[in-house]
Order: C-alpha cells, then structure tokens, then sequence
C-alpha cells in the first residue's frame, strides 16, 4: 500500500509498505499462551526514486518489519547518496526502532542529511525528518515534521521555509517544483501508519540533476503499530519466479504480502499471460489474501493460481496452491496447506502428477519436478506447488507459491 500524495508520478512514499516475507523463517519465539501482542513495521530511506534509472532504489535503508519484539531497531549512513550519478544528499543517517515505554507502544523512524543540492537550483542544510505512530490508552495517534537549518532556492535564502506547514510546495526554477514536509496516517481496524518526507523533487523541465518526469524522495519515513491482538500474522503468494544459477530472470508475478492481514477482506492480485524470456510461456495468473487479527483470534490464508506453464516440450496444466495459519486466544495454533496440479505433458507423452510432499519426477533431458515443496515450521508454512529446475537451461522455476504464519 502507497499512501497518496497527489501527484500523478510522486514516489515519495510507499515502496514496501507492506513487507514482503521469505520463503523460509524463523518463527520458534513466544509461547503459546493468551498474552496479547503488538505488531511493529517502519522503515527509513535516504533516497528513492520511480523511474528506469540506475542508482533508483532506496538507498541508506534502516527497517523493521513483521515484529513483535517492542525492542527492535536498525540504523545505516552513508556519505553521499546519488541519483542519476548526482550526489543529491550528503552525510545521510537514518534509524527505525520500536518501542513500549511511557509513551506507549510504538516504532520512530528518523531520517537526517547535513545537506541535500542540486547543484546552483537548490541547497537545503541540516535536514531532520521523523514520523512516529504509537498506540497507548487503547488510543492510536501519530506524529511527523521536518526541518531545516537553512533552505536556499536558487541565491536567495528562504527562511519562512525552515519549519515549513505539512506538505508545502514550492517552485524551483529550472527543475519543476518540491513539496517539503510530506506527512500524514492512515487509521485502520487493525492499528495505524503514518509516513514524512522531508523533500521530493519533480523535474518537469530538463536539467542536469534529475531527468525529466522523474520524482526523487529524500529522507523518507514510515511507522506502523498494530492494536493489541492474539497474534500478528504474515505471509506472501505468488504465481512464478525464475533465477538462473543466483540471477533472477523473472521475479514474483502477482505477489502479495502482509504484516498485519487484510481486515477480513479478500484481495486479488492478477496478470495476464507472460513470457519469461527464453524460459517460458506463462497462462494467467492471480493471487489471494485474506486476514485479521483480534484478541479472539488472528488469521490469515493466501493462495496461488496459474493457468498453466510451458516450458520447451513440457506443458503444465493449472497450478495452485494455499497456506494458512492461525492463533486463538487460548493459545491454539494452526496450520494448512494444499497444492495441485491438473497435468504433465511433453509431447504427445502424459506424466502422473505425485502426490504426498515434496515428491519428485525426473524426465530425461527435459526437467526435474519437485511437487508440493513445502517448509513448515511451529508457526509458519510454505508451499511451492511445483518446482521446475530445467536442464537445458540451468534454470528453477517455481510455481504456485504460498506462505502464512503468525507471531506471537
């Protein structure tokens, strides 16, 4: 989930909200008992930008994610941060940590730079940005400001702007406009973000700096608390993935993912037909989600379907698979999982689909075929409905995948 800024490109905010659960975890902390649990997520970026770009991911990234560990942090700093090869912030530092104190339960994340410039256009110096969300008092609130020890646009120096109002925007001559001081929460049944930026850029004119069209967030901050609950639930789905050797060939398609569930609501993800480039021809593909978190109970179930796969001579029919797990008040913990395939094929010749886990079938020359690949832990559970490791091409292809676990 991206909070919404306004404008038609800005991506000042979001790009892991939600974050994304691997297939194997380690969830063997807490015990089995009835005692509540709060759920912590933040995150703080140097710098990030949406476009093509090298150089365009998050940089300086301090996160937390998917805890209940109320002592939980995570600090970076690097010299200089660079966007389209332009040192854009220097001196950069950033720290998220979660909290249960006085104040409540909670996670801070702060974000700093000695300063950020684009060269003569604009030349911001000791930038702090912070957003805190808490619950306490069986209240949920939040917090976030940035400011600024001196802010120049161009030759002139623009005092009014050192403590500016909550998403402020200003022109820059030359590059377009920013907007300082981005903040704001979102309240939901399950607990509460809240997001601050301390600068996003939007070129709209060519420049030397930032390409046209592109928006580039500095200092960017997330927190996350959830209310108290039985368990936090977690999980991810996905229709294929591929990777030769350690190089990924085509990511997740249709990937889902959750800290904290879905309100009880159903959320589908899909695609159309795909091709992985010299890999493989891919059918349709949609994922599921579904959870909640409760005193009473938390929950949730994800499941994976894809219409079918061909890859060389082999032809699969429909895949899919699920997971599930949750957690009562009276401590009772539960896991499922499931995966099927309707058929195998190469050429005229038709191969039985195994059954029972992880359970394979070698055809000569062509592939091997791992069928319901499954990691499963005290809390946590992983199916990969088929996985193909192709001979000719040195590469793993995995299919209907599906994962769910709690904490707590």
């Amino acid at each position: 989930m991206r909070p919404r800024i306004g404008y038609k490109k800005l991506a000042a905010v979001g790009v892991a909200a939600v974050v994304g659960v691997a297939s194997t975890i380690a969830l063997t902390s807490g015990s089995a008992s009835a005692s509540p649990v709060f759920g912590y997520s933040g995150y703080a970026f140097g710098t990030d930008v949406q476009s093509g770009l090298a150089n365009s991911g998050p940089q300086v990234v301090s996160q937390i994610s998917c805890t209940t560990d109320s002592n939980r942090s995570d600090k970076n700093d690097l010299a200089a941060a660079n966007v389209n090869n332009q040192a854009i912030a220097r001196t950069v530092r950033t720290d998220t940590h979660s909290f249960n104190n006085k104040h409540g339960n909670g996670v801070t994340s702060n974000a700093t730079a000695v300063d950020i410039k684009l060269g003569s256009l604009l030349h911001l110096t000791g930038v702090k940005t912070t957003t805190t969300s808490v619950y306490k008092d069986g209240k949920l609130s939040y917090t976030g400001s940035t400011t600024f020890a001196g802010v120049k646009i161009g030759a002139v120096s623009v005092p009014s702007l050192l403590n500016p109002k909550p998403n402020t925007k200003v022109a820059i001559p030359g590059l377009g406009y920013m907007v300082l001081n981005r903040v704001g929460g979102v309240k939901t049944n399950t607990g509460i973000y809240s997001y601050a930026q301390a600068v996003v850029l939007h070129a709209n004119v060519k420049n030397q700096y930032i390409p046209e069209g592109v928006d580039v967030a500095v200092l960017k901050t997330r927190a996350e608390i959830t209310k108290p609950a039985t368990a936090m639930v977690i999980g991810d789905a996905y229709g294929t993935k591929a990777h030769a050797d350690k190089l990924v060939v085509s990511g997740p398609t249709s990937y889902q993912s959750t800290c904290q569930g879905t309100e009880g609501k159903t959320i589908r993800n899909a695609v159309g037909e795909l091709n992985i480039p010299k890999v493989a021809y891919v059918g349709a593909v949609y994922t599921t989600k579904n959870g909640f978190m409760s005193m009473d109970k938390s929950a949730v179930k994800f499941t994976s379907h894809v219409a079918g796969v061909k890859v060389g001579t082999l032809s699969i029919g429909a895949i899919e698979s699920s997971a599930a797990a949750w957690k009562t008040k009276d401590g009772k913990v539960g896991l499922d999982h499931s995966s099927s395939i309707a058929s195998i094929r190469v050429g005229n010749k038709v191969y039985p689909v195994r059954t029972g886990v992880n359970q394979t079938l070698d055809i000569p020359g062509v592939a091997k075929l791992t069928f319901n690949q499954v990691v499963k832990q005290q809390r946590y559970v992983a199916v990969n409905a088929l996985v193909i490791d192709v001979y000719s091409l040195n590469t793993k292809v995995i299919v209907g995948h599906s994962a769910a676990g709690v904490i707590g």
